[in-house]
């Protein structure tokens, strides 16, 4: 074979097959080259799936038809317009070189080669898994696709992901199997909606049992060793699914001289929005340029054939870009260029990405001295600033001003923490502000965005630490930390150990400890935003660690070797006196504010019983309370007969009682498998329940401390019925429970009724700062 065509397609998935499609639409002189199966993508998934075709509001473009609906049926309506349309494919066609020609391009495969003028690029990524790297990952049971689901019944099957592929394979499962679900996250931030629902609902009946923030250790032939933010954990598994995603073919497209925009393995190769790389003439859409989503590459695959032949088409998505940014002045392609140029964060987004994340956020005018967020909102979006400049408030009346082209609200979005400041406008300008859960999905899925974000959050967090350092010798250490995660229980660093890493928590809270006459006594806790272990790396002579500092609760933390942060202090004279007076002041308070042994054990009750991780929590002091449960009667009264807390059922230490009432965790559990999204945090902290509940019961299930029950809504009950109702016939009709639990009596002024009604002042409601104190002063 020695052809010439105008164009060439390269992979017939989704966008290949599209982009084909409209090319014999036109009458153009086409190929497509297929190694595999028409529709591949589809083609490789499990029999029967049923394929989404998201993002709903996503409009679709193109010759082939594209809905809702089983592999089959899909495959089946796609093999009808390949013959309708007179499609010229070549299946098992495997490119193993391309060479830029005179003529364009000469394509080889096999024992033939053809030559075309323009190239389309439309390779997937999942015919190479991406594979674990644990003990027992070479074991016979252990797979990276699903074929047929129905293959498999009674047995013990455990898969690994988060995303749809992992999903829709444990979905498919679960009838005649017991599955369990690891998510390395604490959320599905990278699957499509219905997905999400999906599983929350399979999750709540007990058919996948999923294990968040976790990750494979260990296969043996019929168990499995997970790490969990609990420590290790040896679940059955007689059966091990892996859905990781799939490898980029980044070295087979590098070879003909496409461009990326840096060396990390994940990073898409450069396209403009002609989806042209760098070499004139070849074309890149789908998976390759960091978009799999089948509507999206579809889409993709028709828009660059009309680029190809000149006409001019609007992105399929223009219509929802125009509806987020019509109120803003000037025309709305000048304001994506604005946007974009703005966004230094997000620079190495393709095209297709910073589409979406237009679409998926909300763009602000504001005016001068509007208000953003104050500090201790529990708000975590994410902003950046297009134009004009913002105000940050800190503490100490300390004001930092930023402008156009940086970001904030990043501290509350990686640690899930209250925000540490109050922002306002500056200048008047435009803000972006995107959603957690896209930003997440981001962070995932382009490498720079990470690295981005981590290197902001250690410099802000050390400028707080260090106001008035070298700017530029701060992102000098920084470049050199490095990100460390640590299971509950898990030990930082040991007291009398010598001392070679600093600490910044990023995420949950550590425990402080030292031994005293032999015991080791609890001393503090600190949350996201704090460090430990300055006291030990300030001095070039090797020091003894001065305490044990030890999770509370899952933590990230970012690390500066010691060596490095000796270089920073020699460097910055401002820095070492700044230090040299904070290790001064933290050595008087371990003299003078040691805790004693009965102390220290209380302290130690109330951090293993996660209340490090509480925003507001219920306190009875046993020494005050004389049990007359007024508390749990208000409650009652005050929530239709069904009282929010339980006094009895708490535990106590010494005179401290700890019952069982909702403590607003800063990092809440409930929230992560909410199907209608009826848990939400309010801007003070407070977690509540809307309207919206469906009484599903996975924040019952999902809440660690049992402080969430379903309740029946009392029926309403005119004057006459409620008289009357002692000689009627009692009638089992509830009707369906919903979810109950504290909400701090938030409609009430006098605050929550538990601590008003309580006649000697014993309960009380505090955060875990006014706790600490508590504790100190019973020393």
């Amino acid at each position: 074979m020695n052809d010439h065509f105008e164009i060439a397609v390269i992979g017939a998935g989704p966008g290949g097959l599209s982009a084909a499609a409209n090319a014999a639409y036109h009458k153009v002189s086409h190929i497509l080259l297929e190694k595999g199966e028409i529709g591949n993508t589809i083609f490789d998934y499990q029999l029967r799936k049923l394929v989404m075709d998201e993002p709903k509001k996503l409009p679709l473009r193109s010759r082939i038809k594209f809905k809702k609906g089983s592999r089959e049926e899909i495959l089946e309506s796609w093999s009808r317009t390949v013959s309708e349309l007179n499609i010229n494919v070549i299946q098992k066609a495997n490119v193993s070189r391309i060479d830029k020609i005179e003529e364009g391009f000469k394509i080889y495969f096999g024992d033939s080669s053809i030559t075309s003028s323009s190239i389309i690029l439309a390779l997937g990524a999942m015919g190479t898994p991406r594979q674990l790297e644990i003990p027992g990952a070479d074991l016979p049971h252990v797979f990276y696709r699903l074929n047929d689901p129905d293959a498999f019944s009674n047995r013990d099957i455990v898969v690994v992901g988060a995303g749809d592929a992992a999903i829709e394979n444990a979905l498919a499962l679960c009838e005649k199997n017991r599955v369990s679900l690891i998510n390395r996250k604490g959320e599905f931030a990278r699957a499509k909606d219905d997905n999400i629902l999906l599983v929350n609902e399979a999750i709540d009946s007990g058919k996948i049992r999923c294990f968040y923030e976790s990750s494979p250790a260990e296969i043996k032939p019929t168990e499995l060793v997970i790490n969990s933010p609990e420590g290790e954990v040896s679940i059955p598994c007689d059966l091990l699914i892996a859905r990781l995603g799939g490898i980029l073919p980044r070295g087979f497209v590098e070879s003909f001289g496409v461009a990326f925009p840096s060396q990390d393995p994940s990073s898409p190769p450069i396209v403009d929005s002609r989806y042209e790389s760098n070499i004139e003439g070849l074309y890149i859409i789908g998976s390759l340029i960091g978009y799999p989503l089948i509507k999206q590459a579809i889409n993709q695959g028709h828009e660059v054939v009309e680029h190809i032949l000149g006409n001019d088409i609007e992105p399929a998505d223009q219509v929802l870009i125009e509806e987020k940014l019509g109120h803003l002045p000037g025309e709305v392609n000048e304001n994506m260029k604005l946007i974009r140029d703005s966004m230094p964060v997000f620079k190495e987004l393709t095209e297709p990405q910073f589409r979406e994340l237009i679409t998926e956020s909300k763009v602000h005018l504001k005016k001068e001295d509007d208000l953003i967020f104050k500090v201790k909102d529990y708000t975590d979006t994410f902003f950046n600033i297009i134009t004009g400049s913002v105000k940050i408030s800190l503490p100490e009346d300390r004001f930092v001003q930023i402008g156009a082209s940086n970001f904030f609200g990043e501290m509350g979005l990686l640690s899930g923490r209250r925000r540490s400041a109050t922002i306002t406008m500056e200048k008047p300008g435009i803000l972006l502000e995107t959603p957690r859960k896209q930003v997440l999905k981001l962070i995932s899925s382009v490498p720079q965005v990470k690295r981005a974000l981590d290197e902001v959050f250690m410099e802000r967090a050390f400028y707080d630490i260090f106001p008035n350092v070298n700017r530029d010798l701060l992102k000098k250490v920084i470049t050199k930390s490095g990100l460390r995660h640590f299971k509950k229980d898990d030990i930082l660093f040991k007291e009398r150990e010598i001392g070679n890493e600093f600490f910044v928590i990023r995420k949950g809270s550590v425990k402080i400890s030292r031994i005293i006459n032999g015991v080791d006594v609890t001393q503090t806790y600190l949350s996201a935003g704090h460090y430990v272990g300055e006291m030990a790396v300030m001095d070039p002579e090797p020091l003894p660690r001065s305490a044990t500092v030890t999770a509370a609760v899952a933590c990230e933390t970012m690390v500066i070797e010691k060596q490095d942060f000796l270089d920073f202090l020699y460097d910055d004279p401002v820095a070492q006196d700044k230090i040299a007076q904070m290790v001064k002041e933290r050595r008087i308070a371990n003299m003078t504010k040691q805790k004693n042994k009965e102390s220290g054990a209380m302290l130690d009750f109330i951090l293993n019983k996660g209340i490090s991780d509480a925003d507001n929590v219920l306190l009875i002091s046993s020494d005050l309370c004389i049990g007359c449960d007024n508390c749990e009667t208000a409650c009652a009264s005050t929530h239709g007969g069904y009282s929010r807390l339980d006094r009895h059922g708490g535990e106590s230490f010494k005179s401290l009682q700890i019952p069982v009432s909702c403590r607003h965790c800063a990092d809440p559990l409930c929230m992560i498998d909410c199907p209608p999204d009826a848990l939400t945090r309010k801007r003070d902290g407070e977690i509540i329940i809307k309207d919206t509940c469906i009484g599903c019961g996975n924040c019952e299930k999902n809440c660690p401390y049992d402080v969430i029950q379903m309740v029946y809504e009392p029926p309403k009950r005119s004057v006459f019925s409620a008289l009357t109702s002692w000689f009627k016939p009692k009638v089992q009709d509830k009707g369906n429970a919903k979810a109950a639990k504290c909400d701090l009596c938030a409609t009430l002024p006098g605050g929550p009724a538990c601590v008003r009604s309580c006649p000697t002042g014993a309960a009380m409601r505090v955060s875990p700062a006014e706790m600490l104190e508590l504790i100190g002063n019973k020393r």
